[in-house]
């Protein structure tokens, strides 16, 4: 029966030969810095990954190019809390773009991002969630005639949730008032849509 200690070898003796065989050295692949186009390449490469790309903004164009008649307009809110009835809205962002009957986007043609202080404190949660806060929006009041440019020539209202923007965009300012708002089917690439008529 051997012994526990029999399991590791003996000290070496003064004068004894030890040999070590060492592994070879590692080939290293090339070291060069990766960008992050070429860390996606690689990624996909390997066949089970697929990489979303950061989108790039477009630039507002003055002129947009022929052949995208239509105006799209994308609505953002933000509020205090979930009930349009009872809460404030405290900030509203929108992009307005042409396209044309396929569906298909032409060009960014507006641009409006405003803030605005509501009636009570900003609820703690909502500071979490949105990163607005009461300093941001004190003195802040969100300038209903430039959004009213914006969206008055819209042929499509557009909301990422419109069920919930939609009540808060109708209550919050009367030019909501003066157009009937239906319901329709995605007109743009995944998007819940609003089509929205002159009354």
């Amino acid at each position: 029966m051997a012994f526990q200690l029999d399991m590791f070898p003996s000290p070496c003796e003064p004068g004894d030969d030890i040999f070590v065989k060492l592994p070879p050295p590692l080939k290293l692949r090339d070291r060069r810095r990766l960008d992050d186009e070429s860390m996606a390449q690689l990624l996909e490469e390997r066949g089970s990954d697929r990489v979303l790309r950061k989108l790039v903004g477009r630039e507002i164009v003055a002129t947009p190019r022929p052949g995208y008649p239509r105006v799209g307009v994308i609505v953002d809110t933000e509020t205090t809390g979930l009930d349009h009835r009872k809460v404030d809205v405290i900030e509203i962002g929108a992009v307005a773009f042409t396209f044309d009957d396929e569906k298909d986007i032409g060009d960014v043609t507006g641009l409006f991002g405003g803030l605005q202080k509501p009636t009570v404190p900003i609820p703690p949660e909502i500071t979490r969630l949105t990163e607005i806060t009461d300093e941001m929006v004190a003195g802040q009041m969100i300038d209903v005639g430039l959004l009213g440019a914006l969206i008055d020539p819209a042929d499509v209202v557009i909301a990422h949730n419109a069920r919930f923007d939609r009540p808060f965009c109708e209550a919050f300012s009367s030019m909501s008032e003066i157009y009937q708002w239906e319901e329709a089917d995605p007109p743009l690439k995944r998007l819940t849509a609003f089509d929205r008529y002159k009354a």
